[in-house]
């Protein structure tokens, strides 16, 4: 089998190589480095390449239908993406201008209802965000800063709901501990018993994170 990779050459004298959660293959490598090496390089990785590959397909819920925008989840539901004149998600599709229209319509369409959602989970805590926004991130879910703001990822509209609530209790745990100390996690379970299931299971929608920019 080809792979397809990302080759990243540096002043560095060893090779090191990567798949990640969306299935790109990164080697970085010596600046000298030849097609050859690389090709050897894949090869002598082939057992584990594929082992990784395996594990990514068996532990997502993204399929290419998602990858190529055709369909989008919402609320753990998917719906078929149409191109349209306005940015919206309705009951039987999420509609866009382009790729950059997603952002307009989860907030749009459902952005008073999840931050409706977010109040009721402040008040079932005891804790309360200073402010609350939503941002395109690549990488999180969400963020909360050391003066307790909290900014979500509008993609995480996309989630059942379920998962949806456990980001706004992590991210409202941490206006009490702004890490990841036993003492967050305990404050986590504290408010969400079934906290470790709902994190392995949002482990499945991470690549959503790096789609829709």
């Amino acid at each position: 089998m080809d792979y397809q990779y990302i080759l990243v050459k540096s002043r560095r004298r060893t090779y090191t190589i990567k798949v990640t959660g969306d299935n790109r293959i990164i080697i970085r490598a010596p600046l000298n480095v030849t097609a050859e090496q690389v090709e050897r390089i894949l090869q002598s990785k082939r057992g584990w390449i594929e082992k990784v590959l395996a594990f990514n397909a068996a532990n997502t819920v993204i399929g290419d239908e998602i990858i190529n925008y055709s369909r989008a989840y919402v609320c753990g539901r998917l719906l078929p993406v149409e191109v349209g004149p306005r940015n919206a998600v309705t009951p039987s599709c999420v509609r866009v201008t382009g790729v950059k229209g997603f952002r307009a319509a989860y907030v749009g369409s459902l952005g008073k209802k999840f931050l409706e959602e977010f109040a009721a989970v402040e008040r079932a805590t005891g804790l309360k965000a200073a402010s609350v926004k939503f941002r395109a991130y690549k990488s999180m879910w969400g963020c909360c800063d050391g003066n307790c703001n909290i900014t979500f990822n509008f993609k995480l509209m996309m989630l059942p709901q379920t998962l949806q609530r456990y980001v706004m209790v992590h991210e409202l745990c941490h206006t009490l501990h702004h890490d990841h100390s036993p003492q967050f996690w305990a404050a986590v379970a504290r408010f969400l018993p079934s906290w470790k299931s709902c994190r392995a299971e949002l482990k499945k929608y991470n690549p959503l994170v790096k789609l829709y920019q």
